[in-house]
């Protein structure tokens, strides 16, 4: 076939025959220009095909012959067309070059200006005279003609060469706007129309063309009026595969469709997420093998000093045991408490309330957290209702016997140091702990994973489990190695392939090689930053009706303060009704203007100096002395040891 415009290819195009594939040979856009065609940019280069999967009419502007404007058409437009009468020629042969489709679609009818004698036959003018056939006698073509007149039914052979005054005979018939475009006789013809007036038209239609081409993602929108020419190539491009590239998180929506086999087109974006072998090995030309879609949870842990992050897939046959929590505060222990077994913790740092009725920690004391409660709580002359976490402390001689239980109410804003009891030395896998236990904690691997060799966790046996994540991920594999699979997730790992037609035996064993997914430190954040976070700031402890200005100079009073009214002995400690808000009153500051507080080290006042403790000296009798009567300094050795007694007892040392 020999090259079209794409306008008249278009144009001739049965709707049909789709698809068709065509080659673009030359035109405006000759070696590769690129054009924007509906808002995307496109890029035709001599030698390019398209398969033209449909074909939609757009607009159709009719142009008037005589005057030479143009008028456009609506698509539903009711008026009716017929050929125009008014076409003359010389001669057959004027015909033939100027009509080819006229001449082709036999038969066809004409009638001439005069009365023809052809053979003794006088033919009248007028007449109409049907072509039948062309016949060639000699070198020169002769065209056979009939007719029926008032003297009956005549047949006769009309040189090419004959000249005279011909007009083709039109016949009556009326087309609609539809018919008229797609008849094919009627292509290029000059058509009337009474509701347009008495000139002559010429109908041009534009048809908005989709096709597919090599390595779009869409199918391709092309107006026909685009200024190219172009060749069909159907018969010879049977075997010619269109690549279609696809994003995995598009193949990842695909159903029904595994396993399937792909090509990667563009290796993941930089930087990388993952610090794996088998992700160095996803790069342009890789053939990949997409097994299922899993939809499963991994745990996000990082190491001890979390210079490592990883995430530990839900199929990890390892084995873990619990290590102990620590808490700084009393609303960290407060927030953790949301698992079956109680939290049972203890002390190392001494917690000393300013506060009345607000009980003091020591070293080594045992706690058990309780529940969180209601109680209302004196700030000035303000009640408020606050919360409280109630906690059992346990209380006894060295030996552990006799043992008591005080129930203590710490506040939330209660600064401290807590370690979590354990005395658990049962092996955890990865589902027992998230089912037991509440996230985060810390645990330590005791056993290796026997299917992965080498075990990456050997090496950082101490984890901090963060967060359970759920998310899909496709299973895949190398083509060269179908049986060692890993898991994509294609929402963080994202890439352009394209899917082959070559078959994909289903691999009945495959051997997870990604249950350690090692992640890169920034992507570590970002996935911190897209997790759910319910974590609010703690409560601020209530404000102190101290001075306000501290620093500033205050003048001696000369009258008396008077004296406090002595408090009597303090009773038997009421138990805590749950149903009752308790009432704990803070204490009345002091008025003095150094206050004990924790040095800050961005203040500008100058730290205090410690007091100089005076030296003891050995009385005769061996006691101690001092220089001051007003000081008793304790020994606290017997104090220490205690203390050390109960953090063996703690941890089972």
């Amino acid at each position: 076939m020999e090259p079209l415009s794409f306008q008249k290819y278009i144009s001739s195009l049965d709707p049909a025959s789709l698809p068709r594939v065509v080659k673009i040979c030359s035109g405006v856009y000759f070696q590769g220009s690129v054009y924007e065609i509906s808002g995307s940019e496109c890029c035709l280069s001599t030698g390019d095909l398209l398969k033209i999967v449909a074909v939609q009419l757009q607009k159709v502007t009719c142009d008037n012959v005589e005057t030479g404007q143009s008028i456009e058409l609506p698509l539903n437009f009711t008026g009716h067309f017929n050929l125009s009468p008014d076409e003359s020629f010389t001669s057959l042969e004027e015909f033939a070059k100027t009509k080819p489709a006229e001449l082709q679609a036999m038969p066809c009818y004409f009638s001439s200006a005069a009365d023809l004698s052809i053979d003794g036959q006088i033919i009248p003018k007028g007449q109409s005279i049907s072509l039948t056939s062309v016949t060639t006698h000699e070198g020169s073509k002769y065209a056979s003609c009939t007719t029926n007149g008032p003297s009956g039914h005549h047949s006769f052979w009309l040189p090419f060469s004959f000249r005279g005054l011909f007009y083709l005979c039109r016949g009556q018939h009326h087309y609609t706007l539809s018919q008229a475009l797609q008849a094919k006789e009627l292509w290029g013809q000059h058509l009337k129309c009474s509701r347009l007036g008495t000139h002559t038209f010429l109908l041009c239609p534009e048809y908005e063309v989709q096709a597919i081409m090599h390595m779009r993602k869409d199918v391709v929108k092309i107006p026909s009026s685009l200024e190219v020419d172009v060749e069909d190539v159907t018969e010879e491009s049977q075997h010619i595969h269109f690549i279609k590239p696809l994003m995995l998180s598009e193949v990842l929506k695909l159903q029904d469709i595994y396993p399937l086999q792909a090509e990667i087109l563009d290796g993941p974006n930089y930087p990388l997420i993952f610090e794996n072998d088998w992700i160095a090995r996803l790069h342009k030309g890789q053939r990949i093998q997409i097994h299922s879609k899993v939809c499963t949870w991994r745990i996000l842990a990082s190491s001890r000093k979390g210079s490592k992050h990883f995430l530990l897939s839900s199929t990890y046959q390892g084995r873990f045991r619990k290590r102990p929590r620590e808490f700084p505060t009393v609303y960290d222990l407060a927030m953790s408490q949301g698992s079956s077994k109680r939290l049972r913790v203890v002390v190392t740092r001494d917690c000393e309330s300013n506060e009345e009725n607000l009980p003091s920690l020591s070293v080594g004391d045992r706690l058990e957290v309780l529940r969180l409660v209601k109680a209302n709580m004196q700030n000035q002359a303000e009640h408020q209702a606050t919360d409280v976490l109630l906690c059992s402390r346990s209380s006894g001689d060295e030996d552990g016997d006799d043992e008591e239980n005080e129930e203590l109410l710490l506040p939330m804003y209660l600064d401290g140091g807590f370690v979590e009891e354990v005395g658990d030395s049962k092996k955890y896998t990865l589902p027992e702990i998230v089912e037991q236990f509440q996230l985060p904690c810390e645990v330590r691997m005791v056993v290796k994973d026997s299917s992965l060799a080498p075990d990456i966790l050997g090496s950082n046996s101490m984890l901090r489990l963060e967060a359970q994540i759920t998310e899909t991920f496709l299973a895949t594999s190398l083509c060269e190695e179908p049986d060692a699979s890993f898991e994509i997730p294609p929402q963080w790992l994202d890439m352009s392939v394209f899917l082959t037609e070559e078959h994909v035996p289903v691999q009945t064993h495959l051997t997870d090689m990604s249950k350690i997914q090692v992640l890169t430190e920034s992507f570590y954040y970002q996935l911190v930053k897209l997790l759910p976070s319910t974590v609010v700031a703690p409560p601020r402890p209530p404000k102190r009706s101290e001075c306000k200005n501290k620093t500033a100079p205050q003048k001696p009073r000369e009258e008396k303060v008077p004296e406090k009214p002595k408090q009597p002995p303090p009773g038997p400690k009421p138990k805590y009704a749950p149903q009752e808000p308790l009432n704990l009153k803070p204490s009345k500051m002091q008025s003095n203007l150094i206050a004990r507080s924790t040095p800050n080290e961005y203040g500008t006042q100058p730290c205090l100096p410690k007091p100089h403790m005076p030296k003891r000296v050995l009385n005769d009798d061996g006691g101690n002395s001092s220089d001051s009567s007003e000081h008793d300094y304790e020994v606290i050795e017997n104090d220490i040891k205690k203390t050390i007694h109960k953090m063996q007892r703690a941890f089972h040392w």
